[in-house]
């Protein structure tokens, strides 16, 4: 056996099923948002793809049609009771419920929310920014999930960090684009990190050099992984990524020298 091979054997029997599966090399990708209740507000993070939409080259994300608002509304965040609606970037499967399709056209999908943008990534995708460059992944994403909101008058545009309430400060994340950014919370002594896809699987924890294709500065992705990992280590925080399966959520821990992933928050 490998050394390469004995790491994901390690890491497969301390995760829960659909994270890795160590024979086929496989592991689930879960898209999902976060909702918030802090501090008198309704804060909705990273809002998913949105139904009915033809994305280029990610064909699994082609003509949904999915009980998102419903979910929404279920979790006690009815879209025109949510306050604050923040990106970490702007990747189609992280801002399209940002709008839905009404009478042939896309109108913002929380009508009475401020939406938040950080600046470089709002600029990054922006048609009329030099700033802004193509990507078949992510097709019109300024367009369809962006401008709506502004010619709205709903969106805000913010330079980092920037504190969005007591609790809640946008930081920088930079990497997996170039204004890739992360909500922290700190409320009541304990404290979360919703990392958007600063990680897209828990091996990234102990080897924060692995990673997926598409990343803007694979560089700097590498450097805010391991940042982040000594951040949620020190802080005893904990990490909300936008695509691990359930439970979601957790935890740092140390095997050894090696870091490991604890769903939930385990001990």
């Amino acid at each position: 056996m490998t050394q390469d091979e004995a790491f994901l054997e390690r890491q497969a029997r301390s995760l829960p099923p659909g994270f890795l599966d160590g024979a086929a090399r496989t592991f689930q990708f879960s898209s999902h948002s976060w909702v918030l209740r802090v501090d008198g507000l309704v804060v909705v993070v990273d809002p998913c793809t949105g139904n009915g939409r033809r994305l280029g080259q990610a064909p699994a994300f082609n003509d949904l049609d999915t009980p998102y608002l419903e979910r929404l509304a279920a979790a006690g965040a009815p879209a025109d009771e949510v306050d604050v609606v923040f990106c970490t970037h702007l990747h189609h499967d992280h801002c399209g419920w940002n709008v839905t399709f009404q009478d042939g056209r896309w109108v913002p999908t929380f009508p009475n929310a401020v939406y938040l943008f950080v600046e470089e990534e709002f600029h990054r995708w922006d048609p009329a920014s030099p700033a802004q460059h193509a990507n078949s992944f992510n097709p019109n994403v300024f367009d369809h999930c962006v401008r709506p909101v502004v010619e709205a008058g709903l969106a805000k545009v913010v330079s980092l960090p920037y504190q969005v309430s007591p609790s809640l400060t946008i930081e920088s994340a930079t990497g997996h684009t170039v204004g890739h950014a992360m909500l922290r919370l700190a409320s009541e002594g304990m404290r979360a990190y919703f990392t958007g896809d600063a990680f897209h699987h828990p091996i990234q924890f102990s080897r924060p050099e692995l990673h997926l294709p598409g990343c803007d500065d694979l560089a700097s992705a590498i450097e805010t992984r391991r940042r982040l990992v000594r951040r949620l280590r020190d802080e005893g925080a904990f990490v909300m990524p936008a695509h691990f399966p359930a439970p979601h959520y957790g935890r740092l821990g140390l095997d050894g020298d090696e870091v490991r992933f604890l769903p939930g928050g385990a001990e």
